[in-house]
């Protein structure tokens, strides 16, 4: 039987992912990476619609990798610290190094497949890795084309968004999936 997030389990997923997002999209905003449009009110330095798309997304994405198979068993918390600090490092990354942009992609990229190798268990996680790089993209896709955000011209090659966009939410996507498998296997 699969497991599925107790809603506490799922508020700490959000919770992780609303911080770490406002963390990784302070240095974008604070480096000219991107640029918000909208008069929404902010969070520290982003709109306050980005931490919540954010939270959600872990959150779903924790729930989609336990649907998918079974979790890892054992809690570490220098894994979960690690694989948090391992995507916070390369959202910095994007913001200090995003010119020229296919050297950025390929160093995002390459970054994106170490946290991979290191965390992903298999399947389910890698799946998780790939439906955020596909739905993330898209959905920052749609936010360039409502005028609620922009990217600097020199990272918005895709369509509005940067090139190493989707290999960014690659590693997310599997570190939201670790993550998932560690709050659960503290129960």
């Amino acid at each position: 039987m699969r497991l599925r997030l107790r809603p506490t389990e799922l508020l700490i997923l959000f919770a992780i992912g609303a911080a770490g997002g406002l963390v990784g999209d302070a240095g974008h905003v604070q480096a000219g990476t991107t640029t918000y449009l909208d008069d929404s009110p902010k969070v520290w330095e982003s709109a306050i619609w980005f931490p919540i798309l954010v939270g959600l997304a872990t959150a779903s994405l924790g729930e989609l990798r336990l649907r998918f198979a079974s979790a890892r068993p054992g809690f570490d918390l220098r894994v979960g610290a690690g694989a948090i600090a391992a995507v916070l490092a390369i959202y910095a990354v994007t913001a200090l190094v995003y010119e020229p942009e296919m050297p950025a992609t390929v160093l995002v990229l390459t970054l994106a497949v170490l946290v991979v190798c290191w965390l992903a268990d298999g399947w389910a996680a890698i799946a998780c890795g790939l439906a955020a790089a596909i739905v993330g993209p898209l959905a920052e896709i749609a936010i360039v084309e409502l005028d609620l955000a922009e990217y600097a011209p020199s990272a918005d090659s895709l369509f509005g968004v940067p090139l190493w966009l989707p290999a960014l939410y690659l590693a997310f996507g599997v570190v939201a999936a670790r993550l998932a498998e560690l709050v659960v296997a503290r129960r």
